[in-house]
């Protein structure tokens, strides 16, 4: 029968996540083992060193203050709403009434152009009123009414390619927004863990591991109740051997025994009684009448005496044969009781064997019918381990495959979300195009008119007259919202067509900054930003940040930015903060709030240090009565870090302590008092020249 032999399996073990921890800074770590180093160095050269010394200055006071964790930024404060203000009138400028800073209302004055010419074209016509030539003043009004048609229509917004023009702006920012929205919830949701997609598969995976591990744990117990089995088996057949081979000594024991108490109950047989007893009782008889004759006395005394020594030697030889005859005879019996006794317990024996092989046998067949199950069950056992294998591998491929397809959908988001703002650019594009149409098709209908009063050659009809005071209307341009002049374009002067002020509102403000790609993982919207200006001076201003763009800044060409190495993503912060003092334009320093602790214990970030049994520490300089210091250890829980301190927190910690800021250069010395001096630094120095 072939027996399997044992295979040790392996387990995978599972690593959980670490918490990461900022490495200390080496420097101080390989100034320390210097400073102990020259200190032995010292020690054995049997020079003495100078005193240590506790420097002030290696030290900071513990205190409570509100910390933060931020990312700096640069920024530029624009207005959150600007309103261009054009003219198509290519008059002089006549007067500007107002001025960068000016907080103007909707509908005031902003420039003046020259009216003059006409005011003249106007008192020319009115002084000729008479109109002729029919078919020229209907021309004339034709072309009139077509232009104050498209004229009132532009300036009622009713303009119907510039209101198409907005509506695709518009539905292409809606798009876009949307698109946005798709692309940061779907990214959230993978952020967070909540993707159902993968949430599903994962289970999936897990429920297949699941699966596979109870195959293989099915799978080796098994294997282990196969083994058993064959070992049982081994057990059974080495039981069965020996009881065979105790049943065959025995049987020889047995045979041995009988031949042995024939043979003593032959010997037994065959001494009889010995005969000893007549002739002990003859020789007695005689030696009592050789005894009976001697006390008579008589002639032959000295030969009946003789001859009774004779007698009393052949009885003491007889009766000692006599003695020997029957200890031989009782040791024969002995034997033959004992060789019976023995031929009885072999025989016992040989029953109780014969039954043990017996059962030894049935164990073996039982032990065989086991193993042939257990044969099954591992044949059974692998099937399903085989089945679990390939479903776990389909599993991993079916969850790469979602993995794949998730990363894919929000890859395919975030081109949507280019797209649409690149749909949104066009469209922004096409309105400018349209309202620069527009103006030309205006100038058309002006040219048409003009062209129409010039071939009429006739007086001017109350249809020009009602154009040039429209056109003398034109020469005041009034302000169309209500806000602040932040520009003025308008010279005195000058023609007065194209871009003349801009009107901002002043007191809604926004910092136009932008957010390095390693930073974008970290900085979220709604997030708190601190500003600071030089030209406010210490103030410091509440933010919020509203925007970051879905995709990096582009080159004109609409490829990634990449100028500098960085890759930046642009983003606005509302200024929360009201009366800052902030003008657009101004340059400020931003600081994205990622963290922050209120009324928080804080040190250095090398003043926190690991003891010997691993627990973050500080080291504490207690001053004593005699004004030395005591370096005394208290375990801390460290915090939120800074770019220069961290956050403790520690049962013993209290405000007022003077906390050693590198304990690395005085671990040598805690526990110990040391005095308020120069401190490690000059120390080392002098050790250092000491040594030389």
């Amino acid at each position: 029968m072939q027996l399997l032999k044992k295979k040790s399996g392996s387990t995978d073990e599972e690593s959980a996540p670490k918490r990461f921890r900022r490495p200390l800074k080496k420097g101080p770590l390989l100034l320390a083992a210097a400073v102990l180093l020259l200190v032995a160095f010292n020690l054995l050269k049997g020079e003495k060193s100078t005193a240590a010394t506790l420097a002030l200055a290696d030290t900071s006071v513990l205190s409570r203050e509100d910390m933060q964790s931020t990312i700096s930024a640069t920024g530029t404060v624009e207005s959150a709403s600007s309103m261009l203000v054009y003219s198509t009138a290519a008059y002089t400028v006549q007067e500007v009434p107002v001025e960068v800073g000016d907080y103007v209302e909707e509908g005031q004055l902003l420039a003046k152009l020259d009216d003059q010419n006409i005011q003249d074209q106007i008192d020319s016509q009115e002084a000729s009123l008479s109109v002729s030539g029919g078919t020229s003043a209907a021309a004339i009004a034709s072309a009139k009414d077509s232009y104050e048609q498209f004229k009132a229509g532009l300036e009622d917004g009713m303009n119907s390619g510039i209101l198409s023009a907005e509506s695709a702006v518009t539905n292409a920012y809606n798009s876009y927004t949307n698109a946005v929205t798709t692309y940061e919830r779907y990214k959230e949701g993978l952020d967070a863990g909540e993707n159902a997609t993968l949430l599903n598969q994962d289970a999936a995976l897990r429920g297949a591991r699941t699966t596979l591990e109870s195959a293989q744990e099915g799978y080796t117990n098994a294997l282990d109740a196969l083994y058993k089995a064959d070992d049982d088996i081994n057990d059974a057949q080495a039981d069965l051997t020996d009881a065979e081979n105790d049943l065959d000594d025995t049987e020889r024991d047995l045979d041995r025994a009988e031949d042995d108490l024939d043979r003593a109950e032959r010997q037994l047989k065959s001494m009889g009684s010995g005969g000893y007893a007549a002739d002990i009782s003859r020789l007695e008889a005689e030696i009592t009448a050789l005894q009976t004759q001697i006390a008579a006395g008589g002639e032959d005394a000295a030969a009946l005496t003789a001859q009774l020594e004779g007698k009393k030697a052949e009885l003491a030889s007889l009766t000692a044969a006599q003695t020997s005859f029957a200890a031989a005879q009782t040791e024969l019996t002995q034997e033959v009781s004992k060789l019976t006794q023995e031929v009885a317990s072999l025989t016992s024996q040989q029953a109780q064997l014969e039954a043990s092989v017996k059962s030894y046998q049935n164990a073996l067949k039982q032990t065989e019918y086991a193993r042939d199950n257990c044969d099954k069950q591992v044949v059974t056992a692998e099937r399903s381990l085989h089945s679990a294998e390939e479903s776990y591998a389909a599993a991993i491929t079916q969850y790469n495959a979602t993995v794949t397809t998730v990363d894919n959908t929000l890859a395919d988001y975030a081109t949507a979300v280019e797209t649409a703002y690149e749909a949104y650019q066009t469209a922004q594009t096409n309105l400018q195009s349209a309202k620069v149409s527009a103006q030309n098709q205006l100038q058309s209908y002006k040219d048409s008119l003009n062209s129409a009063y010039a071939g009429a050659n006739k007086a001017v009809t109350d249809v020009s007259l009602r154009q040039l005071r429209a056109d003398l209307a034109d020469t005041e341009i009034k302000a169309p919202v209500s806000g602040t002049v932040t520009a003025v374009y308008a010279e005195v002067g000058s023609a007065g067509s194209g871009l003349l002020f801009v009107i901002e509102d002043v007191e809604n403000l926004v910092v136009s900054t932008s957010v390095k790609d390693y930073d974008v993982g970290t900085v979220k919207t709604g997030m708190p930003v601190t500003i600071k200006s030089d030209s406010t001076g210490d103030a410091v201003y509440d933010g919020q940040i509203s925007t970051i763009a879905p995709t990096a800044d582009k080159t004109a060409n609409g490829a990634t930015n990449t100028d500098g190495g960085d890759v930046s993503f642009a983003a606005d912060v509302a200024v929360l903060s009201k009366d800052t003092g902030l003008r657009i334009g101004m340059s400020v320093r931003l600081n994205f709030v990622v963290d922050q602790a209120k009324d928080a214990l804080s040190v250095p970030y090398e003043a926190v240090y690991k003891n010997d049994a691993g627990e973050d520490c500080v080291m504490a300089a207690e001053e004593q009565d005699d004004g030395k210091y005591l370096l005394a250890e208290y375990p801390v829980t460290a915090g939120m870090e800074t770019d220069l301190d961290i956050v403790v927190e520690g049962p013993d910690l209290q405000e007022g302590m003077r906390i050693v800021s590198e304990p690395s250069l005085y671990r040598p010395y805690l526990g110990q008092t040391l005095e308020a001096g120069a401190g490690m630094r000059p120390n080392t120095a002098q050790m250092m020249m000491g040594g030389m």
